[in-house]
């Protein structure tokens, strides 16, 4: 039977700690939409936060508020997930540990990031600031890094906007002003200030979201001013043409920062929090958007039409609109690895390695080039099932069968051997199967110490599989010294 992709978030957004975490766990939400079931985990949401998370993801799990994350990691693992979960984390307290509970509980997990002060035992790390490269990060060895704005997480109408043909809006001059959902600085209504002396805007359109703690002394202040427009908690489609209208547009260093670049026009931005720094320096050092401060009468007098198509054209070489495109292929591939299983081989999957064993791929990589005859093969594959210390298991994908792994103990070390079935090569799946693996052979062998593996030199995709593992390549075997011989020393086995 098929395994539920079930995909579950876990972040944490309201009035006091801003809604950034959220809103961009829900523009990957909203890519993932059509092909997984989408949960929502987080902790004490307020009435609005929790109706705008439902609105992407149906099912909703409000957490007690707690600040033992491990605690919460464990009753995580133990309540509400299953090992064919793939688990997105978002937030700064979703540190080492958390996601180590998470990984023996068997989980995939993808954490979206932005500071990179903690080391990850994830499956893949997302950061979409660009300028940030893998040396920032300490990760394990399978974990995948998708850095820069090519996985910008930009809700649908945004992406379709980078498509679109961006020319500066006719009328009058307009600026869109927004700090983010929370705003709990109240850095709107100080920038409002600023923006209504510049008699060159005819109007200003002010957008807060459910979070923001000032909206009544915001709403006071405007009332008698003409050129100041509110809006509140805009869904995406009226967010997006609100900024098409606007030639100009003042925000924080953030992800609204982002969806505005992907529209195109002239973006001036603050940085109002830390964790802003890298997106802030990346989007000033490339020309997309500059520092607030640089927003005067002379500019909008003298730069304005000239600047904008150029700017347009910069800020669409980095939001070319394929982000979802590419973070629903990533997806797609830890899916498949969070739903592989392991089960024993059988005497029914006799043919079923004979017919993998003889594929032309196979064979060519085997230490053995020869086909391998029935017979002979009937006779092994009799002799490896009666054999005490022989480990024999069967990788299922989804209900098919994917991969075959063998392990032969010799005291406290065991020699592996695995190959990938021909439907289910170049999807990623090489190092999961080894891990998952040598999970199943150490919960029936406790005591095992080492687990070693011997790759031809021209064969990449085994290489990097058995390094993705953690193996470490050691002095050759003299039965076969021209082939790289990997080894793990279960203690520095990762996570998994």
């Amino acid at each position: 039977m098929p395994v539920t992709k079930r995909v579950i978030f876990r972040a944490d957004g309201g009035s006091q700690i801003g809604l950034g975490h959220v809103v961009r766990s829900l523009a990957l939400a909203h890519m993932l939409q059509e092909e997984f079931t989408l949960v929502f985990a987080i902790q004490q949401p307020e009435p609005a936060l929790q109706a705008q998370i439902q609105t992407v993801c149906p099912t909703l799990i409000a957490l007690p508020a707690e600040k033992d994350y491990p605690k919460e990691a464990s009753f995580l693992a133990e309540q509400v997930l299953s090992p064919n979960d793939v688990v997105v984390l978002d937030g700064y307290m979703f540190k080492t540990e958390y996601q180590e509970t998470l990984k023996m509980r068997g989980c995939t997990i993808l954490c979206i990031d932005d500071i990179h002060s903690f080391p990850f035992v994830a499956d893949a790390v997302l950061n979409q600031a660009g300028g940030i490269t893998a040396a920032a990060y300490l990760v394990a060895p399978y974990t995948r890094l998708l850095l820069g704005p090519g996985y910008a997480l930009l809700r649908r109408p945004f992406l379709e906007a980078t498509l679109s043909a961006r020319t500066l809006p006719a009328g009058s001059l307009k600026v869109m002003l927004n700090f983010g959902g929370a705003d709990p600085l109240n850095i709107t209504l100080q920038e409002a200030r600023r923006l209504h002396a510049m008699a060159e805007l005819s109007a200003i359109e002010i957008v807060t979201g459910s979070a923001y703690r000032y909206q009544q002394a915001l709403e006071n202040w405007a009332a008698d001013k003409p050129r100041i427009k509110l809006h509140r908690n805009l869904p995406a489609n009226d967010m997006c043409e609100l900024m098409r209208a606007c030639a100009v547009a003042v925000t924080s260093a953030s992800g609204i920062a982002y969806e505005y670049a992907a529209v195109g026009g002239l973006l001036f931005i603050k940085q109002t929090a830390d964790n802003q720094r890298g997106l802030y320096q990346f989007l000033l050092s490339t020309g997309i958007a500059a520092d607030l401060a640089a927003l005067d009468p002379n500019f909008l007098n003298d730069s304005l039409i000239s600047d904008f198509g150029a700017n347009v054209a910069l800020q669409r070489q980095y939001f070319d609109g394929k982000s979802a495109e590419r973070l629903r292929k990533v997806m797609a591939m830890l899916s498949l690895s969070a739903s592989l299983t392991l089960r024993d081989v059988t005497e029914e999957d006799m043919l079923l390695l004979f017919n993998w064993s003889n594929e032309v791929e196979v064979r060519r990589r085997s230490f053995n080039s020869k086909p391998i005859p029935l017979d002979g093969h009937k006779v092994w594959f009799k002799q490896k099932l009666l054999q005490k210390d022989a480990y024999l298991y069967i990788a299922v994908v989804n209900g098919d069968a994917a991969a075959h792994i063998r392990f032969e103990v010799t005291d406290n070390s065991a020699s592996i051997s695995y190959m990938i079935g021909e439907e289910y090569r170049g999807k990623g799946l090489g190092h999961t199967v080894l891990l998952k693996g040598i999970r199943r052979l150490t919960e029936q062998r406790p005591g095992l110490t080492q687990v070693e593996g011997l790759v031809q030199q021209d064969n990449p995709a085994s290489i990097r599989a058995f390094e993705k593992a953690g193996f470490i390549v050691t002095e050759p075997d003299k039965k076969y010294p021209q082939a790289h011989r990997f080894v793990l020393e279960l203690k520095n086995a990762p996570a998994f």
